[in-house]
């Protein structure tokens, strides 16, 4: 008794693991299961490119330079804007074109597109819009060509690609959302294949063959093109774009005036922003501790224009954004001193708007003990200046607030590489027909000086995995799925919440191919820059290719080589070469089931070798077999219907055999409520059945179908009408 008292419960526990997709599914006897429909717009599939749906190409035609998608995203905001910084960045990748005429040694073409550009974007308009990628240094051809072919017009890639951006920072435009609760994913129609030979010129895969094969990139397109200072290419005796008699320096191809470093843009509060370093910031200050006290006259220039007017320094007067005061760009007072533009107002002269504050990024550049710095120098009667210092003349304390310039000065060259750091994810297929992911994601290291101070580098290292060889066939249309999926956090929790780890997960014609354990959350993310300076830079998916980063950046006074070989360049300057015929992303996950029913509904579209099997369409069996019970074996003597659904009509058995009367029902199916000698409805008398137990029946590709088994309760001769009620 104690063993049955200790022991009766029970003792069998599982869990369906779905570590790598789901082996079975399971469903109530009561209910039909639910089926794949694949995913709705707006709150699932938010990007949709079909290039045999002349919807999506910008004119209606094929000709097109640029494409929208056929759905949105359902919560998408886009108040409209005019973005009148554009040509900065705009211009890298073709966004923004211009042609450069002959005899325009000062690039008038050039600098009226890098400042005179405005692009327009209509308030309301939430499709994603991809553009043909090209550039203004010739040095690379991009073609795209849409071909009409048997499985209607698709994008043939021969070195171009589309990119366009889904966010802007700062502005309240975002088309999709850069985390999602539990999943995304990604679905591709795609053919390698190369019917490239009819074009002549360097391809980005020329010079990055190992970049070969990127047909979906993620993140930001570029690193900051504004991340050193650049006075431009031309050097020596040159002067103004010109050569003067005797001078033996040669004139930059893309010479402009004004230089880079000379171009400013009116930002927040009418601060000047200079477009090379350093960085400044602006900030409003209304806590009124930091407003009175110290009444200086010094207050930060403040200049009259829309905000995102591109300057030149010579019309600002001041491309800082620092104070004034009379006595010096930034400084105060006899001695003077740099002011911070706090506590500068009296009860005077305060309007209650608060007060602008702009900081200017710097950098430590004097490792000295402030201790040792000070204290031993005497002040020159009224001046900055010292007197002969008294102490043993070891270079320690000689410094007094007037003289000391600080331990800091300006930060002149950026670190580009934060920007880019696990914010640039980049989907392949190798030559070998292997497919995998690339990521540039964070490394570095402490250095020591040779003064002791140790210093954080930061670096990159590129992270990518790849399937076996063979997963994608040459000249074949096959159907990839890229698909992420993570532990569910709602809205609120993911503005709070840190990167998540999960599954990356790759199928090829609805079969899983390849697996990702661990894999990190990608979440793209802004420049670290002003907003107008990135414009178009962050947020973006490329379809076809990978990224060019800088590689054919444009700015003022010639190209700055410094943003050449930098690392979204060396690692994703390059394409696919080959055939797409769609595009689809989601924000939510796609089942197995949905992943199936996608690559049947297209299958006979594209024309491809069904070395997959799907289970075959859904029907009933019926008739008459004079046993009590089946099994396997009978199942030939019984006809076979194709159906989706059996309510509501009527099955006729056959009359010239005497046996009982069979159906059976697949368990998906909703199921009858009761049987009728009828053929017209749910009337006259009731046939008596009995239910059995069910059976597992294999259909024509071999799956298992498990029905329901319905038996009439008496054997019969004649023929018999029996309607299934609903």
């Amino acid at each position: 008794m104690g063993n049955i008292k200790n022991f009766n419960f029970n003792k069998l526990d599982f869990k369906l693991s779905n570590s790598d997709y789901w082996d079975l599914f399971l469903a109530t006897d009561e209910a039909p299961t639910l089926e794949c429909t694949g995913l709705t717009a707006g709150d699932c599939l938010v990007v949709w490119y079909d290039f045999n749906n002349p919807n999506i190409y910008s004119t209606g035609s094929t000709s097109a330079t640029s494409i929208y998608s056929l759905v949105t995203w359902d919560k998408a905001v886009n108040t409209g804007y005019s973005l009148n910084t554009i040509g900065l960045t705009g211009i890298d990748n073709g966004l923004i074109t211009f042609d450069k005429l002959s005899g325009d040694t000062s690039n008038q073409a050039l600098l009226s597109a890098l400042t005179n550009t405005t692009l327009i974007i209509p308030s309301g308009d939430t499709r994603l819009n991809l553009n043909r990628v090209t550039g203004t240094t010739n040095n690379f051809i991009y073609p795209i060509q849409i071909i009409s072919g048997d499985t209607g017009y698709y994008s043939q890639f021969c070195g171009g690609f589309y990119q366009g951006f889904y966010k802007l920072d700062g502005y309240s435009y975002e088309l999709l959302p850069t985390r999602v609760e539990n999943a995304w994913s990604a679905e591709f129609w795609l053919k390698p294949q190369d019917l490239c030979v009819s074009y002549s010129g360097t391809i980005l895969n020329d010079i990055y063959p190992n970049n070969k094969g990127f047909f979906f990139y993620m993140g930001t397109r570029a690193e900051n093109k504004f991340w050193n200072v650049w006075e431009g290419a031309d050097t020596g005796c040159t002067i103004n774009c010109d050569q003067p008699v005797g001078c033996s320096d040669t004139v930059s191809e893309w010479c402009t005036i004004p230089k880079e470093s000379e171009i400013s843009i009116i930002g927040d509060y009418g601060v000047a922003i200079p477009l090379d370093p350093p960085q400044v910031s602006v900030d409003i200050i209304t806590n009124q501790f930091l407003i009175y006290g110290r009444a200086h006259a010094c207050e930060t220039e403040q200049l009259t224009g829309e905000t995102g007017t591109i300057i030149y320094n010579s019309f600002s007067g001041s491309t800082s954004g620092e104070t004034s005061c009379g006595c010096g760009c930034d400084t105060c007072n006899s001695c003077k001193q740099k002011h911070d533009a706090l506590g500068t107002k009296s009860a005077c002269d305060y309007d209650g708007k608060g007060i602008v504050v702009v900081k200017t990024s710097e950098v430590l550049t004097n490792n000295n003990n402030p201790f040792l710095v000070y204290g031993r120098a005497k002040k020159d009667g009224s001046s900055c200046g010292c007197a002969a210092c008294s102490g043993p003349n070891d270079g320690l304390g000689n410094e007094t607030v007037c003289s000391f310039s600080g331990m800091t000065g300006p930060d002149t060259e950026l670190d580009y590489k934060l920007d880019v750091i696990d914010n640039a994810l980049g989907f392949r297929v190798k030559n070998d027909g292997s497919i995998g992911y690339r990521l540039l994601t964070v490394t570095g290291g402490c250095i020591t000086s040779s003064a002791g101070t140790k210093t954080y580098v930061t670096g990159t290292t590129i992270e990518e995995q790849y399937s076996a060889s063979g997963m994608v066939n040459t000249n074949e249309w096959s159907y990839v799925v890229i698909k992420f999926v993570t532990d569910y956090k709602a809205d609120c929790e993911l503005l709070k919440s840190k990167p998540r780890k999960g599954k990356l997960m790759f199928y090829v014609n609805a079969r899983l191919k390849f697996v990702v354990d661990e894999f990190d959350e990608f979440i793209a993310r802004r420049l670290n820059e002003y907003k107008d300076k990135q414009i178009g830079v962050p947020f973006n998916f490329s379809l076809g290719g990978g990224s060019q980063g800088l590689i054919e950046s444009q700015t003022f006074g010639g190209l700055d080589e410094n943003d050449r070989d930098l690392l979204i360049e060396e690692n994703f300057a390059g394409t696919f070469i080959g055939g797409i015929s769609e595009f689809k992303f989601n924000i939510c996950d796609l089942t197995y089931c949905d992943i199936q029913y996608n690559y049947e509904n297209y299958f006979n579209t594209h024309n491809l070798t069904n070395d997959v099997k799907l289970p075959s369409s859904s029907g009933i069996y019926y008739g008459k077999i004079n046993k009590t019970t089946i099994n396997l074996l009978d199942i030939s003597g019984l006809t076979f219907t194709l159906t989706t659904s059996v309510v509501n009509s009527y099955i006729t058995i056959n009359h010239n055999v005497t046996g009982y009367g069979y159906i059976l029902i697949p368990h998906s199916f909703e199921q009858p409520s009761n049987l009728k000698n009828s053929t017209n409805g749910c009337l006259g008398f009731n046939v008596p059945y009995l239910l059995q137990s069910d059976m597992i029946i294999k259909d024509a590709n071999g799956f298992d179908v498990r029905y329901k088994v319905y038996r009439t309760y008496n054997r019969t001769t004649g023929e018999a009408n029996i309607w299934m009620c609903d």
